[in-house]
């Protein structure tokens, strides 16, 4: 993940971070699904989806405090 990719989720508000969350969950799943299945390419992807998500999420709490 590289750091223009995490300087632009901080500029976003909660609303679009739940969004991409929201997203990013999806993503999982369907990824999951195509490495069981043994059509994944790059086995890597759900552990690089986990972590955007852990991220996504760490913002969020650091808005959610910054907010009060």
């Amino acid at each position: 993940m590289k750091r223009d990719e995490k300087a632009a989720w901080r500029q976003k508000t909660i609303a679009e971070l739940d969004r991409l969350l929201q997203e990013k969950q999806r993503q999982l799943v369907a990824a999951r699904f195509q490495l069981a299945q043994g059509k994944l390419k790059d086995v890597h992807l759900p552990a690089k989806i986990r972590d955007q998500i852990a991220v996504i999420k760490s913002i969020m709490t650091e808005k959610r405090r910054e907010n009060g």
